[in-house]
């Protein structure tokens, strides 16, 4: 049955289950991975780390835009607040993750900013690729109107959106789907579709989509001056989903594919979906808003299919030249209620109305074909390869998801013949309702060493701290890719004056080999701890360990104080820990003014004839000790020096500076440093 608003990621199927697997998950939850061997790679949103946000519902790979040799990944999660305002955040590409992602943005006023995440070519003809998020919820210029964030690539990026584009009408939903079209007018810039599934025209949420033309300089704001692609009847949700389909209808030009998952009268079964192909032109012709192919579901099970759910280009598939499509139907029937099925079209100068290729969920409910993602040629074989997920899989917990590679060229059949990606949780024992596929995305090269990775939503999974936020499981080619497990870090000032650094990693001391610290000030950075990590780790559970380290300084006097660490693991990787928002830097204007030194009381005291007098003096700060007697004359001058910032022993042997027995009597230990003083009493007995 349709969902008549935006399906909400976090409700789904079986909702209800969502305050059972939180509670199972606070029982069960008892390690977790240090880092993830085989190069899984989990990327988390820990600065807000809060339930419902829905981190990775929307996933995509992004070209090298800081020319490292890697590609990028940017992250949505639409619901990123209680106002679901939504964001949206990228990691550059790299063998060497950092936990935090290298920059982030956020939507406003509830309007899903995140929902949709696309690379779209280089559409402002400036030589670097491009990238588009979208808000289709904005209430900017009518309710429900939608809107499009474009990022302009490049080394830097913009800390705001270089351009925006606002949706046609109140209630269409623009943006809710994008997508990179190539060159589809021919005049050698890249463009991208926008769909609008619940615009009203040419009758109530029939939908449209939006060929966006690229132009030097950025594309035009005005819809006017797109291409507009429309769906035929009331409640087609047209636009639901949108792709390039590249030379799909083998011609010389590009094309696009655009689902209506509940269009009803092309293939005679409510609900049950269809798939619009477009040919664009050569220019200077300009192409034209009339569908070239229409492809419906060849299950004997159509009605609420959801066929055009999502539809993806599939690349070179069954190995020839001419682009192939693959389109989702997660509400497919045929053999289990919502069991789910993926069809594969091949194109051709007369492709077929129906898939050349089916594959069908493993059990009812699974939702097959919920999200799809070309992959290249991952498996090898010279044909391009499919990630396909199905995210209310749940034999492994309930609605745990799951995915699936499908190799090109396969036979049909169900999708336990498949390569099976097992929900794989970033904490152990809490894969029920992760939700694991609900995106999905095939990475060029995400750890730069020449090989396809892939990337796997699991908008409602368990993070670090319990909490049903969502993490995206990268797989990266390279297994010496350092995984971004979830990591805080705090720093204060001790009453001594000397800082306390604590680091909470899910490791053990055991697995790491060598801890950096280093200390920011005016200065710069410094490396100020340089060793193992065995000595430092305390509090250490299955879940992981904490390990302080005091840093007694010197420190700058003006300036605030920054901590970073470096991690080298015993295999050798690299973690670097830096930027988290819990790391908040030190004010020296905070300082307790005992800061240089601290006196304990001496002992034993009374004393027969010795007594010792321990204290800390700050390194590298001068300091004295002297002894006086009730009448404030200095009786012996015990030591001078520098403070190492350790605890040191002034030992008294009852004598004067001549050598001499003092008289029993109450006497003064003084510690100097620095102006200030510090004076313990002793009483001598003879």
């Amino acid at each position: 049955m349709f969902r008549s608003n935006i399906r909400n990621p976090i409700s789904g199927s079986n909702s209800n289950s969502y305050a059972v697997m939180w509670l199972i998950g606070l029982l069960l939850a008892s390690t977790f991975p240090s880092v993830v061997q085989g190069g899984a790679v989990y990327l988390t949103d820990h600065a807000s780390g809060t339930t419902g946000q829905d981190f990775a519902a929307a996933i995509c790979s992004l070209s090298d835009l800081n020319s490292d040799g890697s590609s990028e990944i940017l992250v949505g999660a639409p619901t990123n607040n209680g106002a679901e305002d939504g964001a949206a955040f990228i990691w550059y590409g790299t063998n060497d993750v950092t936990h935090s992602a290298a920059q982030s943005w956020s939507g406003s006023n509830g309007e899903r900013f995140g929902f949709s995440v696309a690379a779209i070519g280089d559409v402002n003809n400036d030589g670097d690729a491009d990238f588009a998020i979208g808000a289709p919820l904005s209430d900017v210029g009518g309710t429900e109107k939608g809107r499009v964030h474009i990022f302009y690539g490049g080394s830097s990026l913009s800390s705001s959106a270089d351009l925006i584009i606002g949706g046609a009408a109140g209630g269409d939903q623009f943006g809710f789907s994008i997508f990179a079209a190539g060159d589809f007018d021919g005049d050698g810039k890249d463009d991208f579709i926008v769909g609008a599934p619940y615009a009203n025209s040419p009758a109530v949420a029939s939908g449209a989509a939006y060929v966006i033309f690229g132009a030097t300089g950025g594309p035009s704001t005005d819809l006017a001056d797109a291409l507009m692609l429309s769906g035929e009847n009331a409640n087609d949700h047209f636009g639901w989903s949108v792709c390039s389909a590249g030379n799909f209808l083998n011609g010389n030009v590009e094309c696009v594919a655009v689902g209506a998952p509940d269009n009803t009268t092309q293939a005679s079964a409510e609900n049950s979906g269809a798939v619009y192909v477009f040919e664009g032109s050569d220019h200077p012709s300009t192409p034209d808003a009339s569908s070239d192919h229409i492809i419906t579901t060849g299950s004997s099970s159509k009605a609420h299919s959801s066929f055009g759910w999502v539809v993806r280009s599939a690349g070179h598939w069954d190995s020839d030249s001419v682009d192939d499509l693959a389109i989702g139907a997660p509400h497919n029937n045929q053999g289990g209620t919502e069991k789910g099925r993926v069809e594969i079209v091949f194109g051709g100068s007369t492709p077929s109305s129906q898939g050349d290729r089916y594959f069908s969920g493993e059990n009812g409910g699974d939702q097959l074909g919920y999200s799809l993602a070309d992959l290249g040629d991952f498996s090898g074989s010279s044909a391009n390869d499919l990630l396909i997920g199905a995210p209310y899989y749940s034999l492994g917990g309930n609605d745990a998801g799951r995915a699936y590679i499908l190799e090109g060229g396969s036979s049909s059949g169900g999708a336990s013949g498949l390569d099976i990606i097992g929900s794989d949780p970033l904490v152990p024992d809490t894969s029920g309702g992760d939700r694991f596929g609900f995106a999905v995305c095939g990475v060029t090269d995400f750890d730069g060493d020449g090989d396809i990775d892939y990337a796997i939503g699991a908008p409602s999974g368990n993070i670090a701290n319990n909490a049903l936020a969502g993490f995206c499981r990268i797989w990266a080619s390279n297994d010496q890719t350092v995984a971004a497990f979830p990591w805080q870090a705090s720093s204060l000032w001790l009453p001594d004056g000397q800082v306390q650094v604590s680091l909470n990693l899910p490791v053990s001391a055991e697995e790491i080999h060598h801890l950096r610290l280093y200390r920011q000030q005016s200065s710069g950075w410094m490396l100020v701890h340089d060793g193992s990590a065995v000595g430092l780790a305390s509090d250490c559970t299955a879940a992981g360990c904490l390990f302080q380290w005091i840093d007694a300084g010197p420190f700058e006097n003006t300036g605030p104080i920054k901590y970073r660490a470096t991690l080298i693991l015993t295999d050798g990787r690299q973690v670097e820990l830096n930027g988290d928002t819990s790391w908040l830097p030190l004010s020296m204007n905070q300082r307790p003014e005992s800061s240089l030194m601290m006196v304990q009381k001496p002992w034993p005291n009374p004393a027969k004839s010795n007594s010792i007098l321990s204290f800390r003096v700050a390194e590298g700060q001068n300091y004295s000790i002297q002894l006086s007697d009730l009448r404030g004359r200095i009786v012996r001058r015990l030591q001078t020096g520098q403070g190492t910032g350790t605890w040191t022993n002034s030992p008294w042997d009852g004598k004067d500076d001549s050598g001499r027995d003092l008289p029993a009597g109450m006497y003064f230990f003084q510690l100097r440093c620095e102006g200030q003083s510090e004076i313990r009493k002793v009483m001598l007995t003879r």
